[in-house]
């Protein structure tokens, strides 16, 4: 998927969980801000191996000049150290998209990298290590990255999902491009959709007092919801029918401005709300 696609789908996925931290009656608002953006930042990091300048080099250019040497030097430990042959792997590790940083070996190795970079720095800023916040940073980058996994793997390109050890893949009917002169796969967009309909609903449903961010069944709640409307993603994006899903890539573009329009306004009512919260 395109970099904006990851972006938005797992800030859809991954804000619901927050809400308790922003809202309850201890709030913890820096946790979710961590959280959030690392997960951000973990939606990106694996496409630094597209030999290319995506959408990390752009936002996140300090994180993209640490993956590409990190992937570099994957790349290379498998040679040198010649893995395929001694560990008996399906794969030769090489320079590649969609290779080894698109794999959970990689996701574990690059989210655990940024992590502990982040740790030292910040011990010899601060002086000290909140473990807490070094927890939900890695909790971010790690669910990010799969995240961008699950999402490449509803694309016709799909994920190798045992890479470099197997030969399992999976894949599905999204195109990221377009398949058709004019034409666009609008299902990531109504997975976006999906999932920031469901953030306002339970922020509604708070505001209301029909449920209690404070329960301890809250996130129970939120995983059920999530894994329902991951399901239905799953589901979609393997129905392959060019008549259903692609449309008029302008009206798409139409309707991405507007969904994003809302979902700006919806940022700054939560922003007012903690304000409000606070005094």
């Amino acid at each position: 998927m395109l970099g904006k696609d990851h972006v938005s789908i797992t800030l859809g996925t991954v804000f619901p969980f927050t809400i308790p931290l922003i809202f309850s009656d201890n709030p913890q608002p820096v946790y979710a801000f961590c959280v959030l953006v690392a997960a951000i930042i973990g939606s990106l990091t694996p496409d630094a191996d597209c030999g290319g300048k995506p959408k990390l080099h752009y936002d996140f250019k300090i994180v993209y000049d640490l993956m590409v040497p990190l992937h570099k030097l994957i790349v290379f430990s498998f040679s040198f150290f010649n893995l395929k042959e001694k560990m008996n792997l399906e794969y030769v590790v090489e320079e590649q998209h969609r290779g080894v940083m698109h794999s959970p070996i990689g996701v574990l190795i690059s989210s655990f990298v940024l992590t502990l970079l982040t740790t030292i720095v910040g011990y010899f800023i601060f002086h000290g290590i909140n473990a807490t916040l070094i927890g939900f940073l890695f909790l971010g980058l790690i669910s990010g990255q799969f995240l961008h996994l699950l999402e490449d793997s509803c694309t016709v390109s799909g994920i190798r999902w045992l890479f470099p050890f197997g030969t399992g893949e999976l894949k599905g009917s999204i195109y990221t491009g377009n398949k058709i002169e004019g034409k666009k796969d609008i299902r990531p967009l109504l997975y976006r959709i999906s999932l920031l309909f469901f953030s306002a609903g339970l922020l509604i449903l708070h505001s209301l007092g029909a449920i209690d961010v404070n329960d301890s069944g809250i996130y129970l709640l939120i995983f059920a919801f999530v894994a329902l409307i991951w399901g239905l993603i799953f589901l979609t994006a393997k129905i392959d029918n060019d008549n259903l899903w692609m449309q008029d890539a302008k009206k798409v573009r139409e309707l991405e401005r507007a969904v994003n329009r809302i979902g700006k306004q919806d940022t700054v009512k939560k922003r007012r709300n903690l304000g409000n919260k606070r005094l």
